[in-house]
C-alpha cells in the first residue's frame, strides 16, 4: 500500500525507483510544464522540489493534504518556498545542508577563471579560425588577488580554503559567524564595505531574505575596483540587477559571473543579456551528479520519513 502521492521532479533513475515503491509518483519538470506543476502541487501529500516554487496558493488548495516540501537543496527562500505560508498551514519544510556545497564551490572557482583567462571567448576565436589574436586574451592570474566572501556557511568555508590554494588572500563579511571562525582559515574578518573596496573577486554566499534582498546595491556596487569582478552563485535578487546593468554598462566594474537571476527563467529580453562582460550559466551551481544524488536521497528519505508519522531530519519550518 503506498504512503500517499508524490510530487517530484526528473531525479535520477535510481531514486524514482526506491521512490516509485513507496509512493505514487507525479514527476513533473516545472520549468517545461509549469501548469502542470500548478496543478498538482495542490493534490499531492508531499513535493520534493529542485527548482519547483510552491506558493502559499498551493498549500490551500491542498486543504491540509500537503504534508512536507522537501528541496534538495539547500535554498528554501520565497523564490521556492513560502514559509509563512507553511507554517501558518502546518506543512513540513526540510532542506538538504551542505548536499551541494562542493559543487557550487567549484562551478565559483571555475567562472573566475573563466572571466580573467577569456575562456569563452578564445573558444570562439579558435572555431573562427582566429588562433593568431591568441594576444586579445591576454589575461591575469588568481594568484595573489583578494577574493571577497559574502556569507561564510558551508560554501563560503569552502570558497575560503580553496582561495588559499589558489594562492589567494581572502576576506569575509558575515554578521552571525563569529570572527575566530575566518581568521583561523587564514582569513580577515570585515564590514561589507572594506570587503568591496578591497576585494579582486566579490562571491555572494548568502541566503536570499528580507536582509539580504537588494544588498549590494548601487551605493556598494560604487566600491568596488574597475578592475574587479562580481559572481553570484547563490540567489537573484541580493544583487540589484538595474544597479549591475549599470556598473557593467560604463565598465565601472570588470565583469560578472551569475549562476542566478530574480526572474527564473529570464525574460529573453533581459538586458543583461546584451552585455559582453557577463558570463552566465541557468542556476546549475548545484547540478553535478554528485550533488544532485546527494540532495535528491535525502529529500526523498525525508519525505518517507513524514509519510510515516515520523519527523523529518533537518526540518526548516517544524511543525508542533
Amino acid at each position: 500500500m503506498f504512503l500517499g502521492r508524490v510530487l517530484v521532479e526528473e531525479f535520477h533513475a535510481e531514486v524514482l525507483k526506491w521512490l516509485g515503491e513507496r509512493v505514487e509518483l507525479v514527476v513533473v519538470n516545472p520549468w517545461v510544464e509549469p501548469d502542470r506543476w500548478d496543478l498538482e502541487a495542490g493534490r499531492v501529500d508531499a513535493v520534493i522540489s529542485r527548482k519547483g516554487k510552491i506558493t502559499r496558493a498551493h498549500m490551500a488548495q491542498s486543504k491540509g493534504r500537503l504534508k512536507i516540501i522537501a528541496r534538495t537543496g539547500v535554498g528554501v527562500d520565497p523564490s521556492r518556498v513560502d514559509l509563512d505560508a507553511a507554517k501558518e498551514l502546518k506543512v513540513w519544510v526540510a532542506n538538504q545542508p551542505g548536499s551541494n556545497s562542493v559543487a557550487v564551490t567549484e562551478l565559483v572557482f571555475g567562472q573566475m577563471i573563466a572571466l580573467v583567462r577569456h575562456t569563452h571567448e578564445a573558444n570562439c576565436a579558435v572555431k573562427e579560425n582566429r588562433w593568431g589574436e591568441y594576444l586579445k586574451f591576454i589575461g591575469t592570474e588568481l594568484a595573489g588577488k583578494t577574493i571577497g566572501i559574502v556569507g561564510m556557511g558551508n560554501i563560503g568555508a569552502r570558497v575560503a580554503i580553496r582561495a588559499r590554494a589558489f594562492e589567494m588572500d581572502f576576506l569575509v563579511y558575515d554578521p552571525y559567524v563569529p570572527e575566530s571562525h575566518v581568521t583561523a582559515l587564514g582569513g580577515k574578518f570585515v564590514g561589507l564595505m572594506e570587503l568591496l573596496k578591497e576585494s579582486d573577486f566579490v562571491t555572494i554566499h548568502c541566503p536570499l531574505n528580507n536582509e539580504t534582498r537588494g544588498m549590494i546595491g548601487a551605493a556598494e556596487l560604487a566600491l568596488m575596483k574597475r578592475a574587479a569582478f562580481l559572481i553570484n552563485a547563490a540567489r537573484g535578487g541580493i544583487a540589484d540587477e538595474a544597479a549591475l546593468l549599470q556598473v557593467l554598462q560604463q565598465k565601472k566594474i570588470a565583469g560578472a559571473a551569475l549562476d542566478v537571476i530574480a526572474v527564473e527563467p529570464p525574460p529573453k529580453d533581459h538586458p543583461l543579456f546584451k552585455l559582453d562582460n557577463v558570463l552566465w550559466t541557468p542556476h546549475l551551481g548545484a547540478v553535478t551528479i554528485e550533488a544532485s544524488e546527494r540532495g535528491e536521497w535525502g529529500a526523498a528519505e525525508e519525505v518517507v520519513r513524514v509519510l510515516e508519522g515520523n519527523q523529518p531530519k533537518n526540518p526548516v519550518v517544524v511543525i508542533p
